[in-house]
């Protein structure tokens, strides 16, 4: 737990709902941080601020509001309503002061606030844990490893972070003009992967199946890697344009993945990668050779079989 969580905790425990009022955060910070109770069951945090936020968005797990006080300020209040989700909320909090800690005006602390709050409402209303798993982490890491690729073979950046589409909801992960790219990762020994859909290898033009070879490893190992790390890797490539990193990590938080320092504490590597020619003639399930009666179907690739398809 850091500081400012247990900071949140501490306030938090000291206010009886029953005799009302709110606690001032003790924080550096050029907002004012408060916490109360909204309801005898429902935390909220409070800033106070010399300007308001329009449109404040509300959701499933937290009630968002902007009220001008009688002093003329104004308070900002996040309200978790989903009781099952104090824990996010909370580290969720402490996150949001934390990422706007360092900014020097209000303003531009405001729209840190709520450039972070956008990412964790995805988080939240997906109803995820703080953390993804380690094969979610795997996963993301091939992505973002491809991605990465992408760009450093000369490719816009614009046009790479848009092609991204499965965090979009697309059934393959990368849609460019050269194709689609679905990413896989698997551990060192593995023979199969699992493909999640019979949308996922369909497409009526060719495509590639790409696997990354990846397993937890010491820190010490050479070429270790964490999530953490590739994330930022990627952020150093679009820090020219601060909109692409808005983008990127909007897409991220789609996917479950806030940026955390305990992401940087699960090590990996990656030991090999291999390509598949994605055609007419790759065995695969699709809508064309599935019956109609089957609304969907998960199935695994034996990947020894595969290797013809393999360039």
């Amino acid at each position: 737990m850091n500081a400012y969580e247990l900071e949140l905790r501490q306030k938090w425990n000291s206010i009886d709902y029953y005799d009302g009022g709110s606690l001032q955060l003790v924080v550096p910070h050029v907002l004012e941080w408060h916490v109360r109770y909204a309801t005898e069951n429902q935390k909220s945090i409070v800033i106070v601020a010399d300007i308001p936020i329009d449109n404040l968005t509300s959701s499933q797990c937290i009630e968002a509001a902007c009220n001008q006080r009688r002093d003329g300020k104004y308070a900002i209040s996040f309200t978790l309503v989903d009781q099952s989700q104090e824990y996010v909320f909370i580290s969720m909090s402490s996150d949001i002061i934390e990422y706007s800690k360092d900014e020097k005006t209000q303003h531009t602390a405001l729209i840190k606030v709520l450039r972070r709050y956008a990412q964790w409402l995805k988080l939240l209303d997906h109803k995820r844990s703080t953390l993804l798993s380690s094969n979610a982490q795997k996963g993301l890491i091939a992505e973002l490893s491809f991605l990465k690729e992408t760009i450093d073979r000369g490719m816009n950046a614009t046009d790479a972070l848009s092609g991204w589409v499965g965090p979009d909801g697309a059934d393959q992960d990368f849609v460019y003009l050269d194709g689609w790219h679905e990413i896989k990762a698997t551990g060192a020994s593995s023979v199969t992967i699992t493909i999640s859909s019979v949308e996922q290898l369909d497409s009526p033009i060719p495509g590639e199946l790409i696997v990354y070879r990846i397993d937890r490893c010491a820190p010490a190992q050479s070429g270790a890697i964490t999530l953490y790390k590739v994330v930022h890797d990627v952020i150093s490539r679009l820090v020219h344009n601060p909109g692409l990193v808005d983008v990127f990590v909007l897409k991220l938080a789609s996917i479950g993945y806030i940026d955390m320092q305990e992401y940087e504490k699960i090590h990996f590597v990656i030991s090999a990668k291999q390509y598949y020619v994605v055609n007419d003639t790759f065995p695969r399930l699709t809508r064309s050779n599935v019956p109609t009666e089957i609304a969907n179907a998960e199935y695994q690739i034996d990947l020894p079989s595969i290797a013809s398809w393999s360039r």
